[in-house]
């Protein structure tokens, strides 16, 4: 009997209608790489029933506690129907990107049915006028519940659901299954005041291990305050950070090769894949935010959750995040970059990431009752908002992925993008995910916070573009030669037919 925890909990008491707790898979495949040069959609629902003993939550629904008393139970969906879960669509014609990004989009906006095991997959055809795939490639689009998993977890599952080669591992099979009964209810009954009980206490302990960190950032808040410079503390609002989430939802993304972004990162020593991609993140909304005449003067900030390990426990890990600033007043890219490598790198920014942990901590051990009222309250009150606009204004994840070519029934992996849920005051997500030596943005909002999509695609397109440029010319200097001044692309213009019909692509 497997049992959500408080820190996984706090994703399903924090949904609404308009804001669905869901995360999003993106695949692209190439179907001239498979037998015949052909996948059918009976062939995919094949390889998927073949691997539901991958994970319990294929054929796992919740249960839900009366009131909230106790976290909910995971349990056998003794009317499962894989037919429900995957389904088959196709894009009319001429089928290009902006065609696909508004579908996606609206997938995504649609929140999971809860009675059911909390996963949906799409099959998608008619991708024929996107330039960059070959003709014929279909996509798969899978939306999981973030309570189920989270982003790391996600990608993982995707790697174990793939082939290594074209040709289908023949030891995978379909294994018989068969539905176990609900638990007791004086199970029930007994769990939830145990649970209760030991919550309670380990809260407690849990608050108190804090009490020591949080008056060590108090302490040296007070020591430097007359010393940090006030554009480094103050969060401005932007319109992705508004009180009314709509249900509708914009996609987009870009890609580049992953040893471009190794070549930016060498042109200043110390940063990392994660500073150029805050970098070139920086530079996307200044752009963005320009060309509306909204570019706030302090830097904006991102929130980006982390992995730490837990100190004694051997192969424990646990989730925290880092604000830091990503310098979007800062026209010049290469100082922006070095600027974020210096907030990263400083004890400050992984003290605070330890601040998150110890709250990511006290919820996984909160009571439920009081975990659900008081996540219900936040959001209903529009405290949630408030909160989350005064920590960060967007989210930027990076998930490193499988760095091989993978494989469905033959057909090639092209392309991966991820999606996640939005929040009230954090309408802008960012999701970064490594695959088979290229990296994918992709980025999701409200519709009404970015009606245009494609501007924001051409933001990061000339983000990456200066970067790109700045570092190529860093490197010479470093070598000695003299360094010629860049000249930077054009603001990218906004067109009426909408995208220019692809992620743009950079090398």
């Amino acid at each position: 009997m497997k049992q959500l925890n408080g820190q996984d909990a706090v994703y399903l008491y924090a949904e609404t209608p308009s804001t669905p707790g869901h995360l999003g898979l993106l695949y692209i495949y190439d179907q001239s790489t498979a037998p015949g040069k052909q996948v059918r959609f009976k062939s995919i629902l094949g390889h998927i029933r073949e691997r539901l003993h991958i994970s319990h939550v294929f054929r796992s629904k919740l249960m839900r506690m009366p009131f909230d008393i106790d976290h909910p139970y995971w349990v056998d969906d003794e009317n499962f129907d894989l037919e429900y879960h995957v389904r088959h669509l196709a894009l009319p014609k001429p089928g290009d990107w902006r065609q696909f990004s508004i579908l996606v989009s609206r997938l995504h906006s649609r929140p999971l049915d809860m009675s059911k095991p909390l996963w949906e997959t799409y099959v998608i055809e008619g991708l024929d006028n996107i330039s960059w795939l070959p003709k014929g490639s279909f996509a798969v689009f899978t939306k999981v519940h973030h309570c189920a998993m989270d982003g790391a977890a996600v990608i993982d599952l995707a790697s174990r659901f793939h082939d290594k080669t074209p040709e289908p591992d023949v030891g995978i099979g379909e294994q018989a299954w068969t539905p176990e009964p609900k638990p007791p209810v004086k199970d029930l009954i007994v769990n939830t005041l145990l649970n209760n009980y030991k919550h309670s206490f380990e809260t407690g302990f849990d608050m108190i291990n804090a009490i020591p960190s949080i008056g060590k950032r108090l302490l040296a808040k007070a020591r430097n305050r007359d010393m940090e410079p006030e554009a480094t503390i103050v969060r401005p609002e932007t319109r992705f950070n508004n009180d009314h989430v709509s249900p509708h939802r914009v996609f987009g993304g870009v890609e580049w090769n992953f040893e471009e972004l190794k070549l930016i990162k060498n042109a200043v020593r110390g940063a990392t894949i994660n500073d150029v991609l805050l970098a070139l993140c920086g530079g996307a909304l200044h752009y963005y935010l320009q060309d509306k005449d909204e570019l706030p003067f302090h830097s904006l900030r991102a929130i980006v959750p982390v992995r730490q390990d837990t100190k004694g426990k051997p192969n424990a890990e646990t989730m925290a995040v880092m604000t830091p600033p990503i310098h979007s007043q800062v026209a010049d890219p290469l100082e922006r970059l070095e600027a974020i490598q210096w907030d990263t790198s400083t004890s400050a920014a992984l003290e605070n990431a330890h601040g998150a942990k110890d709250m990511t901590d006290i919820t996984k051990h909160m009571p439920s009752f009081t975990l659900a009222l008081g996540i219900g309250v936040a959001t209903h009150s529009h405290l949630s908002r408030k909160t989350l606009a005064a920590i960060g204004n967007c989210v930027l994840t990076n998930v490193p992925g499988p760095q091989m070519p993978l494989y469905m029934r033959g057909a090639k992996l092209l392309y991966v993008s991820a999606l996640a849920p939005l929040v009230e005051g954090l309408t802008l997500m960012f999701n970064a995910v490594s695959y088979n030596g290229r990296i994918s943005v992709s980025f999701q909002s409200d519709r009404d916070a970015l009606p245009d999509p494609e501007f924001m695609e051409a933001c990061w397109e000339r983000s990456f573009a200066e970067l790109k440029c700045a570092a190529a010319n860093q490197c010479e200097g470093a070598e000695g030669e003299v360094i010629h001044k860049v000249r930077i692309p054009k603001t990218a213009k906004r067109t009426p037919g909408g995208s220019r019909g692809r992620p743009r692509k950079a090398g």
